[in-house]
């Protein structure tokens, strides 16, 4: 099993890429093109995912080891 060191860098990588495509995104709509509707449904999808995530990591705060026995 890999440590948990990695396994938070491999997640804050992930997340690292995930806002530079949001970052993009908002340069593209800002100067490139206009939303669509599709684009809107898109984002929306995007701020559930963000939220579910926020959820779950803030919810590995009230995991409580139990030892193998």
């Amino acid at each position: 099993m890999a440590s948990t060191t990695t396994q938070y860098q491999k997640s804050l990588t992930a997340m690292t890429v995930i806002e530079s495509a949001v970052s993009e995104l908002s340069t593209t709509f800002a100067s490139v093109q206009q939303r669509t509707s599709v684009d809107d449904a898109m984002i929306d999808a995007l701020v559930a995912a963000a939220n579910g995530l926020a959820a779950s990591a803030t919810a590995l705060k009230a995991i409580n080891y139990t030892p193998p026995a």
